[in-house]
C-alpha cells in the first residue's frame, strides 16, 4: 500500500511538473529567462536550488539566464513555533524551553529549506538555532529521483549541448546531501575557524556540537555590521580600505593556502564585528585538492608569460571534455581574449572577468568545468565586487599577485627546481646530437620528392559549398541562355511542325527557357544573395 501511495505522489508530482512549465512556456521552447525562473520558484525548493546552483555555472548557461537565476528567492511561509518545537524535542529530547532560557518564536531568517531563530543558552550566550524545514528531506530526495527519471528519459533530446542533465542532477544531489545535513555545515565552521585560527581579524560562528544533529545546527550568534554599511563602518571608526585589503588577502589564503572557501561570500554572509571580518553560512562551500590549486597556479602563470599554449592545455587539463575538442579553434578563442587585455598591464587586468571570458570559450568548444572551479570563480567576482564598494581604487589583482609571488616562492624547492632545469639541458642535449642528422634526413626527402606537407583547412566545407552553388547557377544560366538563342534561330528557320505559322519547337524552346530562368530566379532570391 506504501508503494502504491507513493508511485501515486510520484505520478502527482511529475503532472505538477510538467503544468508549470507549459504554463510558463516550455511548448514554446523556455526561451525567456525570467518565465524559467518563475517555474523554478513555482516549484518549490528543490527547483530554487537548481536555480541557484545553475547561477554559479557560466560555463553551462548564457548570461541572461545567469543574472535571471540570481534574482531566485526563498518565498516561503515561516513554519509555526509549535512544529520548531516538536523537531527539536524529537531531535535532543527536550522542548526549547528546558534546553534554552530564551528562544524567540519568530524567525530571524527563513529559507525553503531551513529557517533560524535567535536563542540564549543557559549560560547567558547568545546562539541562532537553524532548523530544517518539516519533510524537506523527503520533498527534495523525492523530486531528485523524478529529476534522475526525466533527464533519462529526455536524453536523447539533450545530447547535442554541453551540459549533461545526469551531471546536473547529480551534482544538486551532493550538493543537497551537505545542505540537507546541518552536521556537514557545523564541520565546515570547524573547519574554517581551525584554518582560520590564527588569523585575529577573520571569525565565523562557534557551532555547539552537543545540540546539533542533521535537522538542527546551535551557533554563535554574530551581530556587527553588514560590510557594504560605509557609513556606520566610518561612524564606528573603521578603515573601509583595510578591511577591502584584508578581505582580499584572506580570501585569497582561503583558494591558494587552504584548498578550502567559503563558495557564497555575498555582503549579507559577511558582517564586521568587534573588529573583525565574520564570515556567515557556511552551508555552501568550495574545495580545491592539491592537484587542483596546481593546474590553477600553472594556468595563473601562463596569463602573467602571455603563454598561450600553456593557457590553452591548462583549461583542457582543468576541464572537463564533453565531445572532441578542436585544440586550434580553442587556442583562437583565448588568443583573442587574451590580445583584449594585451594592452595592459598584468596589474590591471580584470582576472575574475577574464576568467569568466575563459570559462565561456571553454564551453563553446564542449569543455565543461567542475563545480568547485566555477564556484571559485563566482567567489573571486563577488569579492572583486566588495572590494569595488569598499575601495574603489583597489583591485584584486593588487593584493593576487605579491600573495601568490610570495607564497610560490616560500613553496620553491630549488634544490627540484635545478634537478629539472639539469634534466631539460640534458634532454636538450641529446636531442641536439640528432639534429644534424634529422636535418639531412629532411632535405634528403624533399630532394626525392618525397617530402610531404599535412595541411588542415578550417571551415573550407562552407567556402566549397558556396563556390559549387555558384558554379551550378552559372551552367544553369549558360543553358537557359543557350535555349533563347537555339529556339530563336529555329523560328527564324521557320523548320519542323507548326501553330500560327510559328515552329513548335522554337516556341518549346522559349517556355523551357523561360521556366527554368524563373526557377533560377526564384532559388536566388530565396538564398538571400543577389
Amino acid at each position: 500500500m506504501c508503494d502504491a501511495m507513493k508511485k501515486t505522489n510520484e505520478r502527482k508530482r511529475i503532472r505538477q511538473i510538467i503544468s508549470v512549465f507549459i504554463k510558463h512556456g516550455v511548448k514554446r521552447g523556455i526561451l525567456n529567462p525570467e518565465q524559467l525562473r518563475l517555474a523554478l520558484e513555482e516549484l518549490g525548493p528543490t527547483f530554487i536550488k537548481i536555480g541557484q546552483m545553475l547561477s554559479t555555472r557560466p560555463d553551462i548557461l548564457p548570461d541572461s539566464y545567469i543574472v535571471e537565476f540570481e534574482k531566485l528567492q526563498d518565498n516561503v511561509k515561516a513554519v509555526e513555533y509549535e512544529q520548531i518545537n516538536d523537531i527539536i524535542k524529537e531531535e535532543l529530547g527536550k522542548p526549547t524551553d528546558q534546553i534554552f532560557q530564551t528562544f524567540q518564536k519568530q524567525p530571524i531568517a527563513t529559507a525553503s529549506m531551513a529557517q533560524v531563530h535567535y536563542a540564549t543558552m543557559r549560560d547567558g550566550g547568545e546562539v541562532v538555532v537553524k532548523v530544517l524545514r518539516p519533510q524537506i528531506r523527503e520533498t527534495m530526495l523525492n523530486d531528485i529521483s523524478i529529476l534522475r527519471g526525466l533527464t533519462r528519459l529526455f536524453k536523447f533530446r539533450l545530447q547535442d549541448t554541453v551540459v549533461d542533465p545526469s551531471q546536473v542532477v547529480d551534482e544538486l544531489w551532493k550538493t543537497a546531501q551537505q545542505e540537507l545535513d546541518l552536521k556537514k555545515e557545523a564541520q565546515n565552521l570547524h573547519r574554517f575557524g581551525d584554518n582560520n585560527k590564527d588569523i585575529k581579524y577573520i571569525k565565523c560562528p562557534r557551532p555547539y556540537d552537543e545540540y546539533t544533529t542533521s535537522n538542527i545546527l546551535v551557533m554563535d550568534y554574530i551581530g556587527g555590521i553588514k560590510i557594504t554599511d560605509i557609513n556606520t563602518l566610518e561612524t564606528e571608526g573603521y578603515d573601509v580600505q583595510e578591511i577591502a585589503e584584508k578581505l582580499a588577502s584572506n580570501y585569497l589564503k582561503q583558494i591558494f593556502e587552504d584548498g578550502f572557501f567559503h563558495a557564497d561570500p555575498h555582503p549579507g554572509n559577511i558582517l564586521i564585528d568587534d573588529k573583525k571580518i565574520a564570515y556567515l553560512d557556511l552551508g555552501m562551500v568550495g574545495m580545491l585538492d592539491e592537484k587542483m590549486l596546481k593546474k590553477l597556479n600553472i594556468f595563473l602563470y601562463a596569463v602573467a608569460m602571455g603563454d598561450l599554449d600553456s593557457m590553452t592545455q591548462s583549461v583542457i587539463r582543468i576541464g572537463i571534455m564533453r565531445k572532441k575538442v578542436n585544440i586550434n579553434r580553442l587556442y583562437s578563442d583565448i588568443e583573442q581574449i587574451y590580445n583584449s587585455y594585451i594592452d595592459r598591464s598584468f596589474y590591471n587586468i580584470d582576472l575574475p572577468r577574464f576568467m569568466d571570458e575563459v570559462l565561456k570559450a571553454a564551453k563553446r568548444n564542449n569543455i565543461a568545468m567542475p563545480s568547485d572551479v566555477t564556484m571559485l570563480i563566482k567567489g573571486i567576482m563577488t569579492i572583486e565586487g566588495l572590494l569595488t564598494k569598499l575601495a574603489p581604487e583597489i583591485s584584486i589583482m593588487d593584493i593576487a599577485i605579491p600573495y601568490v609571488k610570495e607564497k610560490m616562492l616560500e613553496n620553491r624547492d630549488l634544490k627540484k627546481d635545478f634537478l629539472e632545469h639539469l634534466e631539460s639541458i640534458y634532454a636538450f642535449s641529446k636531442s641536439g646530437i640528432k639534429l644534424p642528422a634529422k636535418m639531412l634526413e629532411l632535405v634528403n626527402s624533399a630532394l626525392a620528392g618525397k617530402l610531404k606537407v599535412q595541411m588542415e583547412h578550417i571551415n573550407l566545407e562552407n567556402s566549397i559549398s558556396e563556390l559549387s552553388k555558384m558554379v551550378n547557377r552559372l551552367v544553369f544560366g549558360l543553358i537557359v541562355a543557350a535555349l533563347i538563342v537555339a529556339s530563336a534561330i529555329v523560328i527564324n528557320a521557320n523548320v519542323g511542325p507548326k501553330i500560327y505559322d510559328i515552329s513548335i519547337f522554337g516556341i518549346l524552346g522559349y517556355v523551357g527557357a523561360g521556366m527554368m530562368g524563373i526557377l533560377l530566379l526564384v532559388s536566388i532570391l530565396r538564398s538571400g544573395k543577389m
